[in-house]
């Protein structure tokens, strides 16, 4: 839960009046500077693409759009005047409107006059690539039970009863799930929503998903695409939730959670029964709840109850009609016909409960999750009952919404779009059809009305999860449009997707890591981040609120300097600091809203590694190549690059940062699963890339990708190659790592042939390898192995060969390992190494450095 207070209390806000004052006092005094705000993921070329440009002074004169990285100029317009009133401080806001020029590639946007120019974007059908997935890898990190990015196991008690059928305090398996934001909490409210988002995302784009993961989360491909490996975590969740026909259970867990930072296996919060031990688990009865003097305002079941059968009832289809599962397929049928009859019988809201606070989730509607349920088991079925129910709780919900409106109860109108309009569209007549639609245009209309506003565009209320709201207007328009086939709102949903990607006054994306060249969310508010300093991409964070609401809330307070601060007014704020749990919290069901969203402006997995693969360039001609690997760059210049390999054995990581540090050179480290899962490595990393090293992948588990006598052989297969490198840069890029094309990754045991050169450059990666030559190589061996040199003698040997070659060793990849078993430790030589080498005239650079400016594009 979003650590929540209550929302009753708050004034309402005119968003009228928030968005046309031009004259606020802000936080900072701002300087004469033009800002330029672009959505920095891109556009496709048949987009609408407009930039906002504001500034305390006039701005005249033309903008140019220049290609990326020649800077060439290939198209120039006149700055326009915004219509729309303009945002907080700023009294000139302008349109730099770019739409007539649609050719792929990366762009920036220059101000001719001021010289302000905008991050780099993409245009091309491939904008969106498989982002996608990375949302995906933040729900894993979500996970509660057995985590697979943080690879821990949590929460193995969960939980004891309250409430319910069952005695107080009996056991009841409520283990799995997922974590609801920041925090460990669990919500069958938020979690059922999140599995049924998940299912219809693939449903409506179902080339849109890659299959890297198991159902663990492993990186071990299972013929089943990642999005329904994760609805199945949900599914799961949902059964244990459910034990019998007429039993049910909603929440795990309270705000007693809030009591600290704290890894989710290592929880402090105590529920009766000692720390990290079991947690309540919430009976659902549809009756106000709370075990002390905060209760909620609970009136049935058939929120929950309707959610929890859409989702089964959508699980129902895709598992007997793509997966060829029956046995499952039949389970969920029966499970959603008890969860529909759950509903039906106890109409009305089972909100959330709170301990020690009077905070929770305040849903207030119901009948648009059984419209949804009743039309998807309609869909099932074909039994007529379900789909007069479904027209019967379609006029029931209408256009009920948060849209309309400028302030609302938090999750009062969760899950903040009726999706129940859309499933039923199909099955009604035309007079109906015209209804749904017109629910659906009504909302829309409203927040066109308030788009109309402000410069942005931009057309919901910004009460708390107001991302969330954005992600669920786009998603209202995207059905609208499959729905009619009227595509008038388009634009305006164009703008929302363009806010949430950095057209805001705040010039940053809504999505932690992406894009991960761009202005993101780093700072969130997360135990991970704040433990472990590992940046999960993906996450929706809760986004900009109004700042009567952020002023209200408990505890809340700014860790750091605010970078946003000349940004700012006295009407609405967004700060990237952990201490705001209001702005920056990602949250777990904001992100699952947000996957058909990413899915929908994504291409295909096979397409997005081609068009990856195509960005990578070729190497220059006079380098050395091995099976499409470069062994060597140009031999012309005294220069060198120094290589660390590391898998299970790092002992030498300090010795080898102090010696780079005392003599000022760069090094780059290739570091494998293993070598990050080792004690203190991930902040080791971290101190590495801060020092100006760089930080590659080396494969996650270390697998030998050929034989050792056949080489042309592979012993792995694309999918499981591309999984296990996929996860490597993952954690690598989670760390900080530089993820700029081409990424260098050294293959492990420095052993492949050209097919995987060939798969790797499909996820960004160009294969490298040591120069051969040197032996610098064979300080891996240890004292019985064949290969085994003293320290000294493989010293000597390097310094003889780079004496005996005409070339010497320039242009060398010269490897070492960061760590092996042998006593005799060639890394206690490496300052004596570097010494001899500088005195020889070599200078040592960063092999991005050595090996980037030499390559040339296809």
């Amino acid at each position: 839960m979003k650590s929540q207070p209550s929302f009753q209390h708050l004034v309402s806000i005119s968003l009228v009046g928030l968005l046309s004052l031009t004259s606020n006092i802000g936080y900072l005094s701002a300087g004469d500077s033009v800002h330029l705000r672009v959505n920095q993921v891109g556009y496709q070329p048949e987009d609408v693409k407009v930039a906002i440009a504001f500034s305390h002074n006039p701005v005249e004169g033309e903008f140019a759009l220049l290609e990326v990285p020649s800077g060439k100029v290939v198209f120039s317009e006149t700055i326009a005047p915004s219509p729309a009133p303009g945002w907080g401080t700023f009294d000139h806001h302008y349109q730099l409107d770019f739409s007539k020029f649609s050719a792929p590639g990366r762009y920036r946007l220059k101000i001719d006059n001021s010289g302000e120019v905008s991050r780099p974007f993409t245009i091309g059908e491939d904008a969106y690539g498989n982002n996608v997935e990375s949302l995906l890898r933040f729900m894993r990190q979500q996970r509660c039970g057995y985590n697979p990015v943080l690879d821990l196991v949590c929460h193995q008690r969960d939980g004891r009863t309250a409430f319910g059928p069952l005695p107080a305090g009996t056991f009841v398996d409520s283990s799995g799930g997922w974590h609801d934001a920041g925090d460990q909490l669990k919500y069958l409210l938020t979690g059922s929503n999140a599995t049924a988002r998940m299912l219809l995302a693939y449903r409506l784009e179902p080339t849109k998903f890659d299959d890297r993961t198991d159902r663990l989360g492993h990186p071990l491909p299972n013929q089943i695409p990642d999005v329904l490996d994760e609805a199945r975590w949900g599914l799961d969740w949902l059964f244990k939730l459910h034990p019998s026909a007429d039993e049910l259970y909603h929440q795990v867990a309270d705000d007693r959670d809030h009591n600290g930072w704290k890894m989710p296996d290592q929880d402090t919060s105590d529920y009766g029964w000692g720390p990290n031990s079991y947690r309540v688990v919430y009976g659902a009865d549809g009756k106000p709840q709370g075990l002390r003097e905060f209760k909620s305002e609970s009136t049935g079941l058939a929120n929950i109850a309707g959610r929890c059968a859409v989702a089964m009832a959508l699980a129902h289809q895709i598992w007997k009609e793509d997966l060829h599962d029956p046995v499952f397929a039949a389970r969920c049928l029966q499970a959603a016909r008890e969860f529909y009859a759950m509903g039906k019988a106890k109409e009305g809201v089972q909100q959330g409960n709170s301990y020690g606070a009077p905070y929770r989730y305040s849903e207030t509607t119901w009948a648009d999750d059984m419209e949804w349920a009743a039309a998807e088991l309609y869909t099932a079925t074909g039994e007529e009952a379900f789909l007069e129910a479904a027209i019967h709780y379609a006029h029931l919900a209408a256009d009920t919404s948060w849209m309309p409106l400028e302030t609302a109860g938090h999750y009062q109108y969760y899950p903040f779009l009726n999706v129940g309009h859309f499933a039923l569209y199909p099955h009604a007549d035309t007079e109906q059809q015209a209804k749904l639609a017109d629910y659906y245009r009504s909302g829309i209309e409203a927040t066109i009305a308030r788009a109309n506003k402000n410069a942005f565009g931009v057309g919901v209320p910004f009460i708390w999860c107001s991302n969330n709201l954005t992600t669920a207007l786009i998603t209202q328009i995207l059905l609208y449009e499959r729905m009619t086939g009227d595509l008038k709102y388009h634009h305006h949903m164009l703008a929302q997707r363009d806010w949430l990607f950095g057209r805001n006054p705040w010039g940053t994306a809504m999505f932690t890591g992406i894009p991960h060249d761009g202005e993101s969310p780093e700072d969130v508010h997360t135990a991970i981040w704040k433990l472990t300093r590992r940046a999960v991409p993906g996450g929706l964070v809760d986004g900009p609120v109004y700042a009567k609401v952020y002023e209200s809330l408990l505890g809340l307070h700014l860790e750091n300097e605010d970078e946003f601060a000349e940004f700012q007014n006295t009407h609405v704020v967004y700060h990237d600091d952990i201490g705001d749990y209001s702005t920056n919290e990602p949250t777990m069901d904001g992100t699952a809203d947000a996957i058909f969203m990413m899915a929908h402006f994504g291409i295909a997995p096979n397409e997005a590694r081609q068009a990856v693969a195509r960005r990578v360039l070729s190497p220059a001609a006079d380098f050395q190549l091995d099976a499409g690997a470069i062994r060597r760059a140009s031999p012309t210049d005294k220069k060198l690059a120094l290589l660390f390999t590391a898998d299970e054995h790092v002992d030498g990581a300090e010795s080898v940062f102090n010696t780079l540090a005392e003599h000022n050179i760069p090094a780059a480290f290739f570091l494998t699963g293993k070598a990050l899962d080792a004690p203190s490595m991930r902040d080791w990393t971290r101190s590495a890339l801060e020092a100006g090293h760089y930080v590659g992948p080396h494969s996650d588990g270390h697998l030998l990708y050929a034989p050792w006598e056949e080489r042309q052989k592979s012993l792995v297969s694309k999918e499981r190659f591309q999984a296990d490198l996929y996860r490597n840069l993952a954690e690598l890029g989670e760390l900080g790592a530089d993820r700029s094309e081409p990424i260098y990754f050294v293959p492990p045991f420095e052993w492949h042939n050209a097919q995987h050169t060939l798969w790797a450059k499909e996820l960004g990666c160009q294969m490298i390898n040591f120069t051969l030559g040197s032996g610098s190589h064979r300080d891996f061996a240890p004292e019985e192995h064949q290969a085994y040199r003293t320290s000294d003698q493989l010293l000597q040997e390097i310094l003889a060969y780079e004496n005996s070659e005409t070339t010497g060793l320039n242009g060398h990849l010269l490897l070492l390992h960061l760590g092996t078993t042998r006593k005799d430790k060639m890394y206690d030589k490496l300052g004596e190494l570097v010494e001899v080498l500088q005195q020889r005239g070599y200078e040592f650079v960063r092999i991005d450095k050595l090996l980037s400016p030499a390559l040339q594009v296809r």
